[in-house]
């Protein structure tokens, strides 16, 4: 048990600095203690809360228990603390809504935390409708998904045009093309790494194939061959060949009797040559052409000019010619295929090649022509070396004839790979069309990754705050499962069954959209009708309902715990006084120890009462005293008027007149008197002029009566003004008229009830 509170720092205003007195005995197991309003009853309670909490607030004490233990801020108090005080109803009673109509009730400190989360959880969720910029978590999870479909909206747009665009590029490259629509397009797209567009002339070339049929492959280009004594030779070769030889022969000479004259003429040498074969092969003796007999050394000087070796190379000649003959003959009949057999995006080049070709072939026919003049002229002068500076430009011509073979290559791999360079075709299309929308589409696509993202995570804030929002509402449900104690209780308090609760439901949707029926509060009924209003005593009465309820839940171990309750019937009329005591008695039994805390000097009464009859009780004070200018409060053992007397008029009349002694002309002995003052004077008046009218209306009647009117104005003045708060600072003509007024209201009580006065002046002697 709590035995002393040997020292408390830091709390509030009157226990700022507090020190237990030695003269003060050791708490109990029940504890009275009486205080006036304002002392510091509720700020002392609040040391048990620290007491019984998990953190520290940052007040300084010691408290020391039976044992002698000490404990402070940093060393947890041993046993179990329950407090009920003003904190406690504000914590504990919540009024959920009013109307003309009804009123609801939330209890319980928790039960306000959760309600409290689940609109702050609902405003988060659904916005705040005073702030049109917060629009809540839910509102924004659909524009960030009304977004994201914007963005696939505008993907499915650019897919949707762009597979029309593919869809007429490619008309005849197959069944396809009639049924290109988007999901292709998105098909193909997602094969795409980065864009590739075509420049105009490539792809007007794909297009151009795709509407083109499939032609012949044509035979490559090659020059004509030769027969060359049986076997085919390509007339290029042969060519090559002949200049070879030819280039031989021409520097080839042979040793013979020259005649002058058929040197010179070469058609006469020509002609005598034949002639002298003709004579010899057929053993001629006289001249075929005069008749005349040819002198034998005539036919011995032509037989030496046309020698053997002369005759051979002659025949050498001769063949070469032959060769080059049949090379010249072949290489200009040679015909180039028309270009209208190829493909028309080749035609180009084909025909390109193809005027090559023919360039190169006249060349190198004029220079086959070159050579066999050389070696005609040659064949007259076997005797004399001739400068052969002719070349075959056969190398040129091969490369045009490459060059076309390559166009008609390319023709033909078409033509074999048809199929196959339309898909190539296609696919090149496709790409540079999707390629058109490739940032666009990225862009958006990686903006929807994002936007994904962030809607998985809203998407889970606004499930995490939907779930507990459920959780919370179910904790209330469950925690409203004493109603019927809290209304058998409240009926026990209260003395009258008038105040009632009925558990109050809401269909709460949840993520599924089903409505579930979940209590959220408690409907207050007064008899059969909704209540419209609670009193301050009935918030009061019913906090305290719902602490003992509590207490008796099974969680709060009240044989070993603590129990402080701090003026349950504030605010309560006298009728229910004594049910409320009534019901205290019964919550705090078995409890290890009790502290009572009130101003009333009727429920004192009651519990003095009680506790002489059963065990006995510590009896303490709580009084005010000025440390300077500052107010302290000092707790102290209980008056033994307190004890004794019947009535609090008693004690505040005692306490008055001890005040009108200690008056010293300071601001600490004047400032508590007009409270005081007031008290005493409102219970005088009450006996004198017992009309249940005002006080000043019973002031004025008492002028009416002839006493003195100036004195009743000043003591109506001074316990009315004085006594309560004016928001101003402290008037220094307090202290004066202190002294004065507190004269004259025993003046005009003994003027007044001179025998009321003397019995009360007897019996409280100082």
């Amino acid at each position: 048990m709590i035995s002393k509170l040997n020292r408390i720092k830091g709390l509030g205003l009157v226990f700022a600095d507090f020190t237990w007195s030695a003269a003060v005995p050791a708490f109990r197991g029940f504890n009275l203690v009486y205080g006036w309003n304002g002392c510091g009853k509720t700020t002392l309670t609040r040391l048990f809360d620290e007491l019984g909490a998990t953190a520290s607030t940052g007040i300084e004490y010691e408290v020391e228990d039976a044992t002698g233990a000490k404990f402070t801020a940093d060393t947890r108090f041993s046993l179990p603390i329950r407090v009920f005080n003003q904190d406690y109803v504000q914590k504990n009673v919540r009024i959920l809504e009013s109307s003309a109509n009804s009123i609801s009730v939330l209890l319980g400190a928790e039960n306000k935390e959760l309600v409290t989360q689940i609109e702050e959880d609902e405003r988060d969720l659904n916005g705040n409708p005073t702030d049109a910029t917060k629009i809540g978590k839910v509102q924004e999870l659909h524009g960030f998904t009304e977004k994201r479909k914007r963005k696939e909206r505008g993907n499915e747009t650019a897919f949707t045009d762009i597979a029309k665009t593919i869809g007429a590029a490619i008309v005849g490259s197959g069944a396809a093309s009639r049924t290109y629509r988007s999901p292709d397009a998105k098909k193909d797209f997602a094969t795409i790494s980065e864009p590739a567009l075509l420049s105009d002339e490539s792809r007007e070339g794909h297009i151009l194939a795709l509407k083109q049929e499939m032609l012949p492959e044509l035979a490559p280009l090659t020059a004509p061959p030769v027969e060359i004594e049986g076997r085919r030779e390509e007339s290029i070769d042969v060519a090559q060949q002949a200049l070879i030889d030819a280039t031989k022969l021409c520097a080839a000479t042979v040793e013979s009797e020259t005649i002058q004259r058929l040197n010179e003429n070469a058609d006469i040498s020509g002609w005598v040559e034949t002639g002298l074969h003709i004579h010899t092969k057929n053993r001629s003796r006289t001249c075929e052409f005069c008749g005349n007999t040819v002198p034998v050394e005539r036919l011995a000087q032509i037989a030496r000019h046309f020698s053997e070796a002369d005759r051979k190379l002659k025949a050498e000649i001769d063949s070469v010619l032959a060769k080059l003959r049949d090379a010249h003959r072949a290489i200009t009949a040679m015909a180039v295929p028309d270009a209208a057999r190829l493909y028309r995006e080749l035609q180009k080049p084909y025909n390109e090649a193809s005027n090559a070709i023919e360039g190169a072939k006249a060349k190198l026919i004029e220079q086959i022509t070159s050579l066999g003049k050389t070696l005609q002229d040659k064949k007259l002068r076997t005797s004399d070396a001739v400068a052969l500076n002719l070349a075959l430009e056969i190398p040129s011509f091969s490369e045009t004839l490459a060059a076309a073979n390559a166009v008609v290559e390319t023709h033909n791999s078409k033509s074999r790979d048809f199929a196959a360079v339309q898909q190539k075709s296609v696919r090149a299309i496709k790409v540079h069309y999707l390629s058109t929308i490739f940032e666009d589409v990225t862009r958006r696509n990686e903006e929807i990754v994002e936007l994904d993202i962030d809607l998985e995570r809203r998407a889970a804030e606004v499930s995490e705050i939907r779930n507990r929002i459920s959780a919370a509402r179910a904790a209330i449900s469950s925690s409203h499962a004493a109603c019927e104690q809290i209304n058998d209780g409240l009926k026990t308090f209260l003395g009258r069954e008038e105040l009632r609760f009925e558990p109050e439901t809401k269909g709460v949707e949840g993520e599924s959209g089903q409505l579930t029926e979940t209590v959220v509060g408690y409907r207050i009924m007064r008899g059969a009708e909704p209540a419209v209003y609670l009193s301050e005593g009935e918030k009061t009465a019913l906090a305290f309902v719902y602490f003992v309820v509590h207490l008796n839940d099974g969680q709060f171990p009240k044989k070993d715990g603590i129990v402080v309750i701090d003026d349950p019937i504030s605010s309560l009329d006298s009728n229910s006084l004594y049910q409320a005591f009534s019901f205290l008695k019964n919550a705090v039994a078995d409890c290890r120890q009790v502290f009572v805390l009130t101003h009333n000097f009727d429920f004192l009464k009651l519990l003095l009462n009680w506790r002489k009859n059963t065990g006995g009780a510590g009896y303490y004070m709580i009084k005010n005293h000025f440390d300077g200018d500052d107010r302290r409060a000092s707790i102290v053992e209980m008056d033994r008027e307190l004890k004794s007397y019947e009535s609090e008029y008693h004690y505040l009349f005692k306490r008055l007149k001890e005040m009108r002694v200690e008056q010293d002309g300071s601001i600490m002995r004047a400032y508590p008197v007009p409270n005081i003052a007031r008290k005493v004077w409102d219970t005088f008046l009450m006996f004198r002029v017992p009309s249940g009218t005002s006080q000043y209306q019973k002031m004025e009647q008492l002028k009416k009566d002839g006493f003195d009117p100036q004195k009743l104005d000043a003591i109506y003045k001074f316990t009315n003004e004085q006594s309560h708060m004016t928001g101003g600072g402290f008037d220094p003509a307090l202290v004066p008229e202190t002294k004065k007024v507190l004269d004259e209201l025993f003046e005009m009580m003994q003027a007044i009830a001179a025998d009321h006065f003397g019995i009360l002046d007897r019996a409280t002697p100082i």
